[in-house]
């Protein structure tokens, strides 16, 4: 019997380390802050961009949401359950009919809020904020009517 130096074990075991790496598997999807597309800063301070999936059909997807510092997303429900994932900046929740400043909870980056379908709320930014919203499709948003 032969044993084999432990650099040519090592060398070994390194290229296939490598070639494992390289293989990504179908489906497998990597999203880079650069390459999100992001769609033109409302008058409200939201833009959005699709990181995954689709919104309109059956299935999950992430959206990104980014507020500008001050901006806020009016008074509206889902028909869905959404999760918030904040990334950076600061989320400003609250529940109900109007805006209420002085009634959010703060979010900071790493913060998750999971609001059920059917729940009135709104969403301010402090800081430039940028959240991952991750929900499944259909997705609909209804503004509240004041």
């Amino acid at each position: 019997m032969r044993i084999l130096p432990l650099a040519v074990l090592t060398l070994a075991a390194c290229s296939l380390t490598a070639l494992v790496g390289a293989q990504t598997p179908a489906g497998h999807r990597l999203v880079q802050p650069a390459e999100i597309a992001w769609g033109l800063m409302g008058p409200g301070g939201l833009a959005t961009a699709i990181a995954e999936g689709d919104p309109t059909k059956a299935g999950p997807f992430t959206m990104m949401l980014k507020l500008r510092d001050g901006g806020w997303i009016p008074p509206h429900f889902h028909n869905v359950d959404k999760r918030l994932v904040v990334i950076s900046g600061t989320l400003l929740m609250g529940h109900g009919d109007a805006i209420e400043a002085g009634a959010t909870t703060e979010l900071h980056a790493g913060g998750i809020g999971v609001m059920p379908a059917g729940t009135h709320h709104y969403e301010g930014g402090r800081g430039e904020t940028i959240v991952a919203l991750i929900a499944n499709g259909p997705f609909t948003t209804t503004m509240v009517k004041r």
